[in-house]
This record gives structure tokens, C-alpha cells and sequence, in this order.
């Protein structure tokens, strides 16, 4: 009889603990995720980057890129060099969007572009730029249209160290993240709180986009020279928590780990009965 009414009340602990420790758990929300490249080993397949998205939109590898240690698990080196890319399949665009998240992981130690569906069309995310007050330099830019509105950190990141940055845009607000935390944000234009126009342009990973079709035509080509891990695109600007524990946390982004782990398992309760 006692042996039965303790089963029964570590039952409901366990019951009534587990949503209260899944509630803190280190994932982020996958809602409105687009694109998800962990540049995992794994993931290339027949000269591809497959895409954890389950969207289908892999990546086509184009020249001599490699996959090599990274920072979490493996990830992509990219040596520079207009012939070295990576075409995105399927997804592009072809009407205005209005919100936006980009996030990844990089090391670097010059300028070069990360993201493109075309800054004078879409949307760019680069390490510096070639226009306006960020020409040539190394801060994050994360240009956007339209109109175009060029826009960059205050934090220089290419000094050859592992950096997560993440460059978010909505109706109110759009924000660029270095290490975590939030380095400049500014207010959405009145007048442009959309994102592009009513034109196709497809993407590119390491070069610049002027692509009405699939691996079509690519400009500017100051090609991202180093390393990339877990490449991320919503259609959402994700959250600051969501930020900090892509940066604070690296991993599965989408995993749902207990902060604590339980101090019984069913094997321990089911011998107590």
C-alpha cells in the first residue's frame, strides 16, 4: 500500500515537472523558417546542400567549396573567387514580403557577401559592403529595397574569430545582432515597410543576386571568403531571446533540451512500485 502511494505520487512530479522544464528549453520556435543550412557533413549529398528547412530549398554547390570543422559540428569553407558559391534552389521571389530574419555563423577576416536575392530588388546580408559609409570596410551590412535603404553595424567582424551575427527587419523595427547582443537598430521607413518589389529574383549564398532564374546572374561578385555555419532565413524578425541562444547556445537550434534534467527516470519509479 505505501509502495503503491509513492509510485503514484512520483508519477504526477514527473507528470506536473516535465512541461514546467520543457518550457525552458534551449530550441527556438521554427515558425515561418525558410531555409536552414547546417553545413553538416551529413547534409551535402550529390554535390548539394540539403536543407534542414524541409522546404526543399537545397543549395547547389558551385566550385571549390569544402566542408570542414566549424562551429558547431562541421561547416562550409568558401575560398574566395567568383566561381565559388552556392546557387539556392527553388526559393525566390516575386511580389514584396514583410518581414525577415538572417542569422549565421562566420569567420572571417575580410569583406564579402553572405546572403543576396539583390539589394537594388530584395535584400542583401554581407560582411561590409560597397556602398555609402560601409564601403569596403568589415561591419556587418544588411541592405534592403524598397526604396534602398543601406544599413550596417558598428561592430567590425572580420578579425578572423567566430562571430553570430543576424539581421532582422518588420514593420516597426530592423536590427542588426553581433555575439547576441543587439548592436544598432533604427526604425522602419513609414513610407517602406515592406521588402522589394514585383520582380523575380532568385538567391545566392556567397555571391550577389541579379538571378531571374535558377544559378542565373550574379552581382556583385565580392565573393565571401572563409568560413559559414548554420546559415538561418525566417519570414519572421525573431525575437532577442531567440538571438541570444543562437549565440549563446550553438547547436541544433531547433532542439528542445531540458535546462534541468530529471533526478529519477521511469526505470527507478517502476522499481519502487
Amino acid at each position: 500500500m505505501k509502495n503503491s502511494l509513492i509510485f503514484k505520487l512520483l508519477t504526477l512530479t514527473l507528470i506536473l515537472t516535465v512541461p514546467a522544464l520543457i518550457a525552458h528549453a534551449q530550441g527556438i520556435s521554427a515558425k515561418d523558417l525558410v531555409i536552414y543550412y547546417s553545413f553538416d557533413e551529413d547534409t551535402l549529398e550529390k554535390g548539394e546542400v540539403l536543407d534542414g528547412s524541409e522546404n526543399e530549398n537545397h543549395g547547389l554547390v558551385r566550385g571549390n567549396l569544402k566542408i570542414v570543422e566549424g562551429k558547431v559540428n562541421e561547416c562550409m569553407e568558401f575560398p574566395g573567387g567568383a566561381a565559388n558559391y552556392i546557387s539556392v534552389r527553388n526559393h525566390h521571389y516575386t511580389d514584396l514580403f514583410p518581414e525577415l530574419t538572417l542569422a549565421v555563423w562566420v569567420k572571417t577576416a575580410q569583406r564579402g557577401l553572405i546572403a543576396s536575392w539583390d539589394r537594388s530588388e530584395f535584400f542583401r546580408f554581407a560582411v561590409g559592403d560597397d556602398v555609402g559609409g560601409n564601403a569596403a570596410t568589415t561591419f556587418v551590412a544588411f541592405d534592403v529595397c524598397c526604396p534602398i535603404r543601406d544599413w550596417w553595424s558598428k561592430t567590425d567582424v572580420a578579425d578572423d574569430e567566430w562571430h553570430h551575427i543576424v539581421a532582422t527587419f518588420d514593420a516597426e523595427m530592423k536590427r542588426i545582432y553581433v555575439d547576441g547582443e543587439l548592436d544598432v537598430e533604427v526604425p522602419t521607413d513609414t513610407n517602406n515597410k515592406m521588402i522589394g518589389k514585383a520582380i523575380t529574383r532568385y538567391g545566392f549564398i556567397g555571391t550577389g543576386s541579379e538571378a531571374t532564374a535558377f544559378d542565373g546572374a550574379r552581382n556583385p561578385q565580392w565573393t565571401f571568403n572563409g568560413l559559414m555555419d548554420e546559415f538561418l532565413m525566417f519570414h519572421r524578425a525573431i525575437s532577442a531571446e531567440e538571438v541570444e541562444r543562437l549565440a549563446k547556445a550553438p547547436g541544433d537550434p531547433f532542439a528542445v533540451e531540458p535546462i534541468d534534467k530529471l533526478s529519477i527516470t521511469w526505470a527507478e519509479i517502476k522499481s519502487k512500485k
